[in-house]
């Protein structure tokens, strides 16, 4: 399966995205691969056709589609094995709106999965325990350096992309969850001044 890098600009396609059980559905797809419409509403504790909805309507955006095998309710689904980006100076005010609703959902579902790595990580084996990390960091920088910060932090996850998809699941892995955020924490100050 190719992978594709696709940059969202539509605020259609977004507000697909701002929805909490579509964001549960895709995460679901992520981790565990194709899956029927049944069997994500069992995983999630929501109904069959509830989900059989929520992934039609993915479908039309381009984010998941049908797998192979299976008719009607019986249909696996699977996600679009894609790069998203979204930048919020290629969007209009119905897209920036959108943009912060996923933004916020992000926000807490990476709040809830961080949690439930704190509460549950001592049962990791110990390696995993030993290779999981979190960074955290105040630094002084330009818009220019951020930028260039952020491209190489880009550039290094994409190199691991390929083969941390689904289609190319391994022996040994599990799902990881890859997120960096590098937000200014106040506005500049005027004149260039040091902050």
């Amino acid at each position: 399966m190719s992978f594709e890098r696709r940059q969202l600009t539509d605020a259609h396609d977004l507000r697909a995205l701002s929805h909490p059980l579509r964001v549960r559905i895709m995460e679901l797809l992520a981790q565990e691969g194709p899956l029927t419409a049944t069997a994500a509403g069992a995983e999630l504790g929501t109904t069959a056709s509830n989900c059989s909805f929520h992934l039609r309507l993915l479908a039309r955006h381009g984010f998941v589609e049908e797998a192979e095998g299976g008719v009607g309710r019986q249909r696996p689904w699977r996600l679009v094995e894609q790069e998203t980006r979204i930048r919020s100076k290629d969007l209009d005010q119905e897209g920036l709106s959108a943009l912060r609703a996923i933004d916020e959902l992000r926000w807490l579902r990476r709040r809830h999965q961080h949690s439930e790595w704190w509460r549950t990580r001592d049962e990791y084996p110990v390696e995993w325990r030993d290779a999981a990390a979190e960074n955290f960091a105040v630094l002084h920088l330009t818009a220019a350096e951020l930028a260039e910060l952020n491209e190489a932090v880009h550039e290094v996850i994409s190199r691991y992309v390929d083969r941390g998809l689904v289609s190319n699941r391994r022996p040994g892995t599990t799902p990881v969850d890859i997120s960096t955020s590098t937000i200014p924490l106040r506005l500049p100050r005027p004149g260039g001044k040091h902050g």
